[in-house]
């Protein structure tokens, strides 16, 4: 049995995205197999708790992140990770430490970790550009334009008010922690290129795919017109193309769109009160067309997704491995995608879903129109292959911390061999000789 620490950016039952999902997933399935882990989130406030940024959530335990530096992912309250953290890694002696994420953290716990104990494998599952990208990891500019590259002069486009040499610094202070991880977890093998295009080391990065539960019973009645029921899930942001969704289900033709039925699943939460305010005039605005049935439960998705045919994700960047698309597999239902990224790699068009061209409403509009036949749906759902499980991808967590694990003690007794070992086989090493005055 290993004792096992992994970090996430939030708790799933606190703030439900597809990363803490993920994390609290391999967690969950670590913990079945018998090993002991404890499982760190960063929650939101900074209220100390007795003196500590920590509190707990069930077995669980919270960071409340006292001082945190978006633009260079630090953690400022330097107490909060060389005082606090070091406690918690002295009280748990973990034998792996998996981060699935550093933002609202600190860059600072990955070194920590590594002062701490020198042979602790270090893991960092990627999630989205983050650490190459200011605007919130997406690599898209701020006019809305997908990011090909970074570089100091393009960011420094994107947001002038930090100077090409700062950007250029920040590189620098990001990889320094990053250095220090021995392998990066890539759930996509888009998203590996990307960092191996940055710089990591190509033989630190590993495509691991996320993995999910097996599927739980579901009451869920398909209707006949199944096909017919096209379907949006997650969060409602302008990033998401939820906008873009919108304005396609307009662009069909009125005679082909009595015909369908078009349903909003998600929340916008954490969204400004002015996308709020524009979700809601494009609902409304769709009359009948349209139904928004708000936020939902993880535990209610299989119910959901068995009723209705057709899953879209009309995001309008990369994206990394969508877990909605793993969900939609899941529950036999085609997707229609954004033909960019971790999108286009998990569907094949015309195999398993439909293509269309990102952030294109128009072209989004045709494969709805295409998606009112009966035939076409039974092919591609004959078509999807079921979706990595979490028992699998557990196994390839555990294989990965175990090669870094023998890899690493390879190299400590390499290190006391050349320090113990005395030259020419000799059992004691010369006496030193002083010469004479």
């Amino acid at each position: 049995m290993s004792r096992i620490l992994v970090i996430a950016h939030g708790h799933p039952e606190i703030s439900t995205g597809g990363a803490e999902i993920a994390a609290w997933r391999q967690v969950e399935e670590l913990r079945r197999r018998g090993h002991d882990v404890l499982f760190m989130a960063r929650a939101p406030g900074t209220g100390a708790h007795c003196g500590t940024p920590f509190s707990t959530w069930g077995s669980d335990v919270l960071f409340h992140s006292p001082d945190y530096d978006h633009f260079l992912h630090s953690q400022r309250a330097k107490w909060a990770v060389y005082n606090h953290f070091h406690g918690l890694l002295e009280r748990f002696k973990p034998d792996v430490v998996h981060f699935h994420h550093f933002v609202f953290l600190g860059l600072e716990m990955i070194r920590e970790v590594r002062n701490f104990d020198a042979a602790i494998p270090i893991v960092l599952t990627l999630h989205e550009y983050l650490a190459i990208c200011k605007h919130h990891g997406q690599m898209v500019t701020v006019d809305g334009r997908l990011c090909h590259g970074a570089t100091p002069a393009k960011c420094n486009a994107c947001f002038p008010e930090y100077a090409p040499q700062r950007f250029y610094l920040r590189d620098v202070f990001i990889k320094s922690f990053l250095n220090v991880v021995d392998s990066f977890i890539c759930p996509s093998r888009f998203l590996l290129e990307r960092y191996a295009a940055w710089g990591l080391p190509r033989e630190k990065l590993h495509h691991i795919a996320n993995g999910l539960p097996d599927p739980e019973p579901t009451d869920a009645e398909a209707p006949p017109d199944r096909h017919r029921r096209i379907a949006f899930f997650g969060q409602i942001s302008d990033l998401k193309g939820v906008f873009v969704f919108l304005d396609a289900i307009r662009a069909v033709p009125k005679a082909r769109r009595e015909g369908l039925i078009f349903e909003i699943y998600g929340t916008a939460q954490h969204q400004d009160d002015d996308l709020k305010s524009r979700f809601a005039a494009a609902v409304a605005a769709r009359g009948d067309d349209v139904r928004y049935y708000g936020p939902y439960r993880q535990a209610d998705l299989a119910n959901l997704m068995g009723r209705v045919g057709w899953v879209v994700v009309p995001s309008i960047w990369w994206e990394n491995a969508p877990l909605v698309i793993q969900e939609a597999f899941a529950n036999r239902c085609p997707v229609i995608c954004s033909d960019i990224g971790g999108m286009a790699e998990q569907v094949t068009h015309g195999v398993d879903g439909l293509h269309f061209m990102a952030g294109n409403a128009g072209d989004l509009a045709r494969q709805f129109a295409a998606a009112d036949d009966p035939a076409l749906h039974a092919r591609l759902q004959a078509g999807i292959r079921p979706p990595a499980t979490i028992a699998q991808s557990a196994l390839d967590h555990l294989a990965l911390y175990e090669s870094i694990a023998l890899h690493r003690l390879g190299r400590s007794q390499a290190a006391r061999q050349r320090i113990l070992i005395p030259p020419c086989g000799g059992s004691n090493p010369p006496a030193p000789t002083r010469k004479k005055k």
